[in-house]
């Protein structure tokens, strides 16, 4: 199995890429060439996509709960619908469940109309009141073939890496 290859030096990254903005451009990079640019923080995202990650939205912060575990998970595209018909189903009106998985109320509303993202510990309180599924695997960005013999270009091999003068 192929991993990922950094975008800079085209090199395969052993261990966990990283995400860091050179010039402007968001690119995955080893740790040699991390080092090139600054670390990349996403920002929040309020748009609901095809499958979104797990953002940590809630009022409550999540503690117990790894980096890894954060990363390896996504939110289903549909969890506002999906949401709203268990709780329905089942005959619970927002205000039950909100207490039920111990939540403010406004977050419960905010959930089911999508205009946020459930975080990690409030997905497993709706997930096992509702017995539905909210968590799904984070789907892996397909790498290339290997059908081309040549190397890909990558980043490093066009750009121009600005080196300062000791001496400024």
């Amino acid at each position: 199995m192929k991993g990922l290859s950094c975008d800079v030096c085209g090199q395969q990254i052993l261990g966990r890429p990283l995400k860091v903005v050179i010039e402007g451009a968001i690119v995955i990079t080893c740790l040699q060439c991390a080092k090139l640019g600054r670390t990349y923080v996403e920002p929040p995202s309020r748009r609901v996509g095809r499958h979104v990650p797990v953002a940590q939205y809630s009022s409550r912060s999540v503690r117990s709960v790894s980096r890894e575990t954060l990363d390896e998970l996504e939110v289903v595209e549909d969890f506002p619908i999906k949401i709203r018909k268990a709780r329905e189903k089942i005959g619970l009106t927002q205000e039950d469940l909100a207490r039920k998985v111990k939540e403010k109320l406004s977050i419960i509303q905010k959930v089911e109309s999508g205009k946020i993202i459930p975080d990690l510990r409030l997905c497993r309180e709706l997930e096992h009141s509702l017995r539905i599924v909210l968590l799904t695997p984070r789907a892996e960005i397909p790498s290339s073939t290997g059908l081309t013999a040549a190397p890909s270009l990558t980043l490093g091999d066009v750009a121009k890496v600005k080196r300062r003068d000791k001496n400024q």
